[in-house]
């Protein structure tokens, strides 16, 4: 090895060698130097440069062939400093000054320590070797760059190059030599190629720069910072620029370490101690600057600047009248990037720079602040220069679906710059700049709190850069994340959703679950959840795209069943259709978009279907046979997603699908008017078809968020007029087409849309979601027999999601229901009851097949077998709901089925036998037969009869204890016989024909009505008890009572038959919304929703639903409340008063209420009656109308009680003085309406005189003391209050305490005991009503069998629809009551008044559907309840 260079001799001890010295060496002998050959010339006597070469080549073999021990001074000196003559260093060609170089390290290595040179001669070496022998290392393929390398190492090995320290003012030769070395492993040198240089040459480089750190007392500033720019170069970004012209962005992202990146690293981990000491004279000089910068502008106030987000704090540099200037912040984020990628390579060398980031986070700059969180983020997550590596694509079409087990294999990023990786945990290293990090997140700015959480959540995605995070640490940011996505700034709110998309599926499920599932209150998963309803787009848009795809990627797992998935993401479908109730047009569109994006993909699966290939190998084949059914595993996708929506959700999504026919019906509508108006008619018809394309689009644009461009793509594509897009369109409409014809057909139409003109690029985006909201993708023919089979099966659990599709689609989409119907009939004949068999599995195949009947009865198969199979359902089955439907299936196609009635009669009714083996099963084909089929079975009115009242009603066969529950959902064969014998008797009275006219029909209808409704109205009086002794168990009571106030609405859904509910009757079928049990409210209000939603029950029952005021449990509420926006919503748009008319409605019921009293501190109770119906559904429009209402009960007396009517009177002054307060708050103007406002006569009378209404009318019925606090109460009622859950207790909410007149405060809100419900009372524990201790879970009975099918069966048999009541606008009934004198009317202000509802008009009911698809009457049935849900 030969002897390193000592730093103890210097070039001023070379200068005095003497030749003593010199002849002193020679004595001691050593092997002298042979080369004698001059190497200078003389001038004008120049050696050729071949000659030259030749002897410097001579001279450097032999000077290497002398070891550093044998060196012979004397003869070495004299041609050392021959070699240093400016002829050779500054030699024109490049050869010479290379082997010149070669022999002086040569010289250097043999004389060392002592150089045989002058400073100067040093200053002309050194620069020849930076300006010239480094930079030509660049060039590998160079002809001397074997010499170029023996240089290096030479000045490598020997540490010769730590001379270059000794020369007076090196600062630029050191700078130029770092400089050019890292140029030349970078690739930019001049003259550098793109060939790969040997590693050696890092290697030599490196060392040599470490020697010459080392060695240095102190490095040039510019030294540092080139060393420090080499750290950047992990940052594809800063590489743009030194890429060549016309590379991609991607192949600018380096894949490994750059060489440059590693003699950099090397420096600074060989040279810890003093690079540390330099790197924070850099960032100090950097931030500092940059903070003093920042510090020193002024800042000032915009004055009438409106905010643009959420209330926030924010400071920014808009709001400085000298902003910093943009260099100064480029620098400052350059070191902070720069410090990130130290932290992950060299940490030692920036143990003095923490501190001052530490500082810089508290900073007063929010720039600075934000740079500091996102730099400590970064660093806490392993994150370099590079950035973090791109997130985990969440793809829900892929197949096969990713599962947790399979996270263990995947591949890990392969670029070590994009992997992230902390050298150290950093919280135990920089505890306190840490703790600083995260108080981060309550920072005043939102552009802080931005970065904070967005930095969070790459610390939870990385584990801390890989080292781990203490459960408390852990638990902190997962909790402050999840606040984070609550703030009120939008940016916040948005950068925290986005912190969600860092995580794959794995992470989810691992890390961000650990805070808990959507339906977890407080959790990141639930607010991410809430964010779907937030009021800025791009943060509802960002939430639900993302949860979507989170759980389009945990479909799978959720299918087989693991149960931490589906605890945690299967609520996620339930939460994206539950954000269709705040009824804003983006947020339906967005879930439109997801649907057949990521929940159910129009791509899923991505595999081709089998097919048959007699060409193929029979390996092949038996591939293909292994491949899994696309259709079966999409039809399990879809039941996966229908089996966890929740109700309200489940609702939504059916309802989508039901209008799908409808939209089918409008897209026609416009091809059609497209193709009309490209006909090429100039005349009157092509002017007509134009104003029917304006209509068509104007009912299709009704939905998009920006209905004005969405009107002008239309109109560009009927201008386009593609007559194959046309095709491809009906195609997707088709009913007859399978899955694979519409997605093909959608994929073309897209491809003509991309090769389009570029005018019709943003026509896409229109027609597209038109076309998959009208397009047959959930209800596909396709997908039925594989549901149909699940349905069978009850595979993975699916079968009650199978059914409910497999009803949906025989109702709502028969044309599909039909291709498959045989196969269903096939199916259930194989299912045929035997003695003691259990046939409940055919019971929802049963009601498909009969809701498709009672639409379709050519529709199914006529042979023998099948009916056979329909009647030992009905007379020999177990099953009381397939019993049920299997006769609806007879009386609905049988072509004899008078003979197989007779045979279920004779099974039935004849043999009947209480308690023999399928016995509810025959007393539900009784039932039903009494509806379909009552004139078959009027001989047998008196066996019925007995059966129904004396076998089964008045017979207790289960005796009430001490231990009954209140309410119970498992119902045994006593309570179940009594609901059907019930039903017996209503559908028997149904079941009449009522229309007829004739008194014979007239008297035999009244006779069994008055039996009917006598005994319906008895069970509501005494709380659902029929026996005389009183045994009845609660429960059974809880059950007779609900059923018999559903009968009632029943009934009342004929309008034949609506007239033997009496007034007084009514207001005691109302008890009902107030019932003790939870469970009984709740399914009456359900029955309320739907019988009133599909029109057929008469509008004077609205007025029950707003008795909810005071409703404890909170879903029952909400629901409520909801519904009755969403139908007050739809009478404005009608324009039909019904909303008003229902106010004197619930005026008389308020006045006949149980708890009436002229106390003032009861009244107050009804103030919240009145009240919750302003708040719900009352407009400025209809308040004179209300007003009207009001004062015109004061001009009448109570037609049920006359001994009522001052409880009227009360109630007319207190609705009228909460009307005038609520109009004041709100700020609405209350004028005089005109009109004659008409009341329902069966509720009231005309006074008796003149004289007696002047009396009533100048009497003050309000108590003084209510009056003069009413406008405190009305303000109080109007604030929003937080309501507590109730799911699991049926106890009632308790009222706020509201101020009297005596300064007392008093609970109000208590449900008080009906006075009517005394004798309830004492059979129910005496408890309070609408008062259960006991908790229930269990659904509810209105969800039992006799609602499933209910909705059918009332619109087939209302064969007229109900009359309507007399609104307050309308004209007078004839029944009508008119006052003597009638109180002054409002006068309507001018440009006020409600006119009628503005709709698109339409040429004829017969080309172009409605948009409900069927004729506009005065009364619509409603088909997409998706009202506003504020709350």
């Amino acid at each position: 090895m030969p002897r390193a260079r000592k730093r103890a001799s210097s070039v001023e001890a070379v200068e005095e060698v003497a030749a003593p010295e010199i002849q002193e060496e020679e004595e001691e002998g050593g092997q002298r130097l042979e080369f004698d050959q001059p190497l200078t010339w003389r001038p004008g006597k120049q050696i050729p440069v071949t000659e030259l070469l030749s002897r410097l080549r001579t001279l450097a073999e032999e000077l290497e062939s002398i070891e550093q021990e044998d060196a012979h001074r004397a003869t070495l000196v004299p041609k050392a400093q021959e070699l240093a003559s400016e002829q050779l260093i500054g030699h024109k060609d490049k050869g010479v000054r290379a082997y010149a170089m070669l022999c002086i390290v040569e010289m250097f290595r043999l004389l060392a320590p002592d150089a045989p040179y002058k400073k100067s001669q040093l200053r002309e070496i050194f620069t020849l070797f930076t300006s010239t022998i480094v930079p030509a290392l660049a060039d590998p393929s160079d002809s001397f760059n074997q010499q170029h390398n023996a240089i290096l190492t030479s000045l490598t090995t020997v540490k010769s190059i730590i001379l270059l320290t000794d020369i007076t003012g090196s600062d630029k030769l050191m700078l130029d030599l770092f400089t050019n070395c890292f140029d030349v492993l970078s690739g930019v040198a001049r003259g550098g190629t793109a060939e790969k240089l040997p590693k050696n040459l890092e290697y030599s480089m490196t060392s040599m720069l470490c020697t010459l750190v080392d060695e240095s007392t102190a490095l040039p500033s510019g030294v540092v910072d080139i060393i420090l720019a080499q750290f950047l170069r992990a940052d594809p970004n800063s590489m743009s620029a030194t890429t060549k012209k016309g590379e991609s962005k991607a192949a600018q992202a380096p894949l490994e370490l750059p060489p440059a990146y590693n003699m950099a690293l090397s420096v600074c981990n060989t040279c810890a101690d003093k690079m540390n000491r330099y790197v924070g004279q850099y960032f100090g000089s950097v931030l500092i600057d940059a903070s003093e910068t920042v510090a020193t502008t002024k800042v000032g106030k915009s004055r009438g600047k409106k905010r643009t987000h959420d209330e926030s704090d924010d400071e920014s540099i808009d709001g400085m009248l000298t902003p910093p200037a943009e260099n100064d912040l480029l620098e400052v984020e350059k070191a902070h990037r720069l410090l990130r990628e130290l932290w992950r390579s060299s940490p030692d060398v920036i143990q003095n720079v923490v501190p001052q980031i530490e500082a810089e986070i508290e900073a007063e700059s929010p720039q600075l602040r934000m740079m500091a969180v996102q730099t400590v983020g970064d660093m806490i997550a392993g994150i370099g220069a590079a950035g973090p590596p791109s997130p985990a694509v969440l793809d829900p079409a892929a197949y096969p679906p990713q599962r947790l087990e399979d996270y263990a294999s995947r591949s890990q990023p392969q670029n070590p710059l994009l992997q992230p990786r902390a050298p150290h945990a950093f919280s135990s290293v920089y505890s306190t700049t840490y703790q600083r990090f995260v108080e981060r997140h309550k920072d005043k700015s939102a552009l802080v709190r931005s970065a904070w959480v967005s930095a969070a959540g790459r610390i939870l995605a990385t584990s801390g850069g890989g080292k781990g995070l203490d459960d408390d640490q852990e638990k902190a940011l997962l909790d402050c994340i999840a606040r984070l996505h609550m703030d009120n700034d939008e940016r916040v709110r948005l950068a925290a959703v986005q912190s969600v998309e860092l995580f794959d599926f794995h992470a989810i499920i691992q890390k961000i679950g650990k805070s808990g599932g959507v339906k977890t209150s407080g959790s990141i998963l639930c607010n991410l959840a809430d964010r779907m309803k937030d009021t800025k787009q791009q943060v509802h848009t960002t939430a639900m795209v993302l949860l979507a795809r989170i759980w389009g990627v945990a479909a799978g797992a959720i299918a087989e069943g693991d149960p931490s998935v589906h605890e945690l993401l299967g609520g996620i479908p339930s939460k994206i259709f539950e954000a269709m109730y705040v009824n804003k047009k983006e947020i339906n569109a967005t879930v439109l978009q997801v649907l057949f994006d990521c929940l159910l993909p129009v791509s899923y699966p991505p595999i081709k279907a089998k097919q048959e290939d007699p060409q193929r190998s029979s390996a092949s084949q038996r591939e293909a046979a292994d491949t899994p059914n696309p259709d079966a595993l999409r039809a399990e996708r879809i039941l996966v997603f229908i089996r966890d929506l929740e109700d309200r959700a489940k609702v939504v999504f059916f309802r989508l699908q039901q209008r799908r026919p409808a939209m089918a019906k409008y897209v026609e509508s416009y091809l059609k008017a497209c193709e009309a108006v490209n006909s090429g008619e100039k005349d009157g018809e092509g002017k007509s078809a134009k104003k029917d394309l304006d209509k068509m689009i104007a009912v299709l644009v009704d939905s998009y968020p920006d209905a004005a461009l969405a009107t002008e793509h239309l109109k560009k594509f009927a201008k386009h007029h593609d007559r194959r897009s046309y095709q491809l369109i009906r195609f997707c409409l088709d009913p007859a087409s399978d899955y694979r014809k519409v997605v093909r057909s959608m994929k073309e139409l897209t491809n003509r849309f991309n090769e389009a003109p570029s005018a019709m690029s943003g026509v896409r985006d229109t027609i597209l979601p038109l076309v998959r909201s009208a397009a047959i993708l959930v209800y596909n023919r396709s997908h039925v027999p594989a549901i149909a089979e699940i349905s069978r099966t009850d595979e993975r659990g699916l079968g009650a999601a199978a059914h409910d599709v497999l009803k949906e689609i025989s109702t709502h989409a028969p044309q599909v229901f039909r291709v498959h119907v045989h196969e269903l009939c096939e199916s259930l004949k194989k299912q045929t009851p035997r003695a003691g068999s259990d046939d409940s599995a055919a019971e929802d195949t049963l009601k498909a097949c009969a809701g498709f009947a009672r639409r379709f009865p050519e529709g199914l198969p006529k042979d023998r077998e099948f009916y056979k199979a329909m009647v030992a359902f009905a007379a020999h089955g177990q099953s009381p709901k397939a019993a049920k439907h299997a006769v609806t299936v007879i009386t609905s196609s049988a072509d004899k089925k008078e003979m197989y009635i007779k045979e279920i009669q004779t099974a039935c009714i004849d043999n009947f036998t209480y308690g023999d083996d399928g016995f509810l099963a025959r007393l539900a084909s009784i039932a039903q037969l009494k509806l379909l089929a009552n004139k078959e079975y009027a001989d047998l009115d008196d066996s019925i009869m007995d059966i129904a009242i004396h076998q089964v009603l008045l017979h207790d066969r289960t005796i009430a204890t001490d231990e009954d529950l209140a309410w119970s959902n498992d119902l045994d064969e006593d309570i179940s016989a009594k609901l059907w014998a019930l039903k017996i008797l209503v559908n028997g009275l149904r079941g009449m024909d009522v229309a007829n006219e004739s008194t014979e029909a007239q008297e035999a209808t009244k006779e069994a009505a008055d039996k009917v409704y006598k005994l319906l109205n008895t069970l509501i009086r005494d709380g659902g008890e029929l026996s005389k002794s009183a045994t009845t168990p609660t429960h059974h009571k809880a059950q007779l009572r609900l059923a018999a106030a559903i009968q009632l609405l029943k009934l009342s859904c004929n309008h034949k038959l609506d007239h033997f509910l009496t007034p007084a009757d009514f207001n005691r079928l109302s008890s009902l919304a107030q019932d003790s049990t939870s469970e009984i409210r709740a399914g009456f209000v359900r029955a309320l929703k739907r019988y009133l939603g599909t029109g057929v029950l008469p509008n004077r029952f609205y007025a029950l639903a707003f008795l909810y005021a005071f409703e404890p449990t909170k879903e029952t509420m909400q629901s409520t409340v909801t519904w009755l926006k969403s139908r007050a919503a739809l009478s404005a748009k009608l324009n039909d008063g019904v909303i008003e008319g229902v106010f004197v409605r619930l005026l008389s019921l308020l006045a006949h209420h149980p708890d009436f009293s002229r106390k003032p501190e009861e009244l107050e109770d009804f103030l919240e009656y009145i009240m919750f119906y302003l708040k719900n559904v009352a407009t400025q429009a209809m308040l004179p109308t209300l007003y009207g209402i009001a004062q015109r009960l004061k001009q009448v007396q109570d037609g049920i009680d006359p001994e009522k009517s001052e409880n009227l009177y009360v109630i007319s002054d207190l609705a009228e003085a909460i009307i005038r307060h609520f109009a004041e708050l709100k700020g609405w103007s209350l004028q005089v309406t005109s009109g004659r406002i008409m009341l329902p006569s069966g509720l009231f009378r005309r006074l008796a005189g003149h004289t007696v209404a002047q009396d009533i009318a100048s009497t003050r019925y309000l108590p003084d003391e209510l009056a003069e606090n009413l406008e405190d109460l009305v303000k109080n009622s109007l604030r929003p209050k937080k309501r507590k859950s109730d799911a699991t207790s049926a106890r009632p909410a308790k009222k706020p305490k509201t101020a009297s007149a005596n300064g007392e405060r008093k609970k109000a809100g208590v449900r008080k005991v009906s006075k009517a419900s005394q004798a309830v009372k004492k059979i129910e524990n005496e408890g309070e009503r609408r008062k259960s201790n006991r908790a229930s879970s269990a659904k509810n009975y209105a969800e039992d069998e006799d609602s499933e099918g209910d909705d059918e069966e009332v619109q087939e048999e209302a064969s007229s629809p109900p009359q309507r009541e007399t609104s307050a606008a309308a004209p007078a009934d004839d029944d009508a009551v008119s006052a003597a004198s009638p109180a002054p009317q409002p006068a309507a202000k001018k440009g006020k008044a409600k006119g009628p509802t503005k709709s698109v008009p339409l040429r004829s009911l017969k080309q172009t559907p409605t948009k409900n698809g069927r004729a506009t009457r005065a009364r619509e049935k409603d088909i997409m309840d998706v009202p506003s849900d504020s709350e």
